[in-house]
């Protein structure tokens, strides 16, 4: 199903997540390497185990491949319009 790199970082998320670790996790690699896959397995076994899935992703590319997907600055009502005095809608 996975290649040796994905297992073992499947197995350490969820490892992460077992232990309720709070790690945060960044994948990035080329196009077409099995991400939308990948991310969408964990998702799976995480919403299996009953537990909920954030996504959090950086381009409406990226949202569209994914399920109950929503782009970064949307869901922390993050402004695109950065100045001195911006904030996050994190609450």
């Amino acid at each position: 199903m996975f290649n040796p790199e994905q297992a073992a970082a499947f197995d350490t998320i969820l490892e992460s997540i077992t232990n309720n670790q709070g790690y945060f996790f960044f994948i990035h690699t080329t196009g077409s390497c099995g991400k939308t896959f990948f991310y969408n397995t964990i998702a799976t076994e995480v919403k299996r185990r009953e537990q909920v899935v954030l996504y959090v992703v950086s381009s409406g590319i990226a949202a569209f491949l994914l399920n109950r997907r929503k782009i970064f600055h949307l869901y922390f009502k993050i402004s695109l319009s950065i100045n001195k005095n911006s904030m996050a809608g994190l609450k």
